[in-house]
């Protein structure tokens, strides 16, 4: 596994393991982690810490290598998101800065955004590469992080995740469909919190539409639609969490994401009322 596949995965992962929750029933700063399977062997941890009022937002993800991995790997990657919601179960970004040290140098992304359309403040390294985005198409799409929390949002106050978002990380453009959610249990693969609980499942389909590594032989299948679910489960006293996360990247096979240790009632609410 090379320096190149755990940072594509990395980036792969901020777009779905965010773990920002949104039910506005709770308030105060909630922490967890996230353990990343890739073809069953456990590649990289997610630390996750996320706050949440009626009126907004706000979350931070420290992506790092695991086990074994972390002899050979150097990677530290953190993200920070802050951002409103607004009527209709929409959210506006304000604020994007993913960065941290990878491939052997420290790379950053700062998004903020005026109005409905984000700028890029800071791009390192620039990466001339790649096809660029015009502006035209960065009007109302919304980064990764707040991704996660419309879908919540949308599954919290509706009971459904029906939608559709274009995601902009600052290099590429995503779309993201979702649709759902069924009941099911989550599944009891990987060592996970929460394994056979009944949970909400939304199905979902990304697909990368912009931002593409100029005559790269793997275009076509980046462009190809990749399927993928995420599991919510009702936590007392904070409400729908993701615990779960499964899709397919077009490099790297199949991925999964899962919550590593539960969130016991008591231990939820005394983090909330704080």
């Amino acid at each position: 596994m090379t320096f190149k596949t755990l940072r594509a995965l990395a980036g792969a992962g901020f777009l779905l393991l965010s773990g920002v929750s949104t039910a506005h029933a709770a308030a105060g700063q909630v922490n967890t982690s996230y353990a990343v399977y890739l073809r069953g062997l456990h590649v990289l941890d997610t630390d996750v810490s996320y706050q949440i009022e009626h009126w907004g937002y706000g979350g931070t993800t420290h992506i790092r290598p695991a086990g074994m991995i972390s002899w050979f790997v150097k990677m530290d990657i953190r993200s920070r998101v802050e951002g409103d919601f607004v009527e209709g179960g929409n959210v506006k970004p304000i604020r994007y800065d993913s960065g941290g040290m990878s491939r052997g140098q420290h790379r950053r992304v700062l998004l903020t955004y005026n109005g409905n359309t984000p700028h890029v403040d800071i791009l390192e390294p620039v990466e001339t590469d790649r096809d660029p985005i015009p502006d035209s198409d960065l009007p109302h799409t919304i980064d990764t992080l707040s991704g996660m929390a419309r879908l919540l949002e949308t599954l919290t106050q509706t009971g459904h995740c029906d939608g559709s978002a274009v995601i902009f990380d600052g290099l590429r453009l995503t779309k993201m469909t979702v649709h759902g959610p069924t009941q099911a249990d989550i599944p009891r693969t990987h060592k996970q919190a929460y394994a056979g609980d009944p949970s909400l499942r939304c199905d979902f389909i990304g697909q990368q539409v912009a931002g593409f590594i100029k005559d790269s032989p793997n275009r076509a299948k980046l462009a190809t639609p990749q399927p993928g679910a995420a599991w919510f489960r009702n936590v007392e006293g904070i409400g729908l969490v993701p615990v779960r996360i499964e899709f397919n990247h077009p490099k790297l096979g199949h991925v999964t994401v899962v919550m590593q240790n539960p969130l016991p009632p008591s231990k939820s609410a005394a983090t909330i009322s704080q």
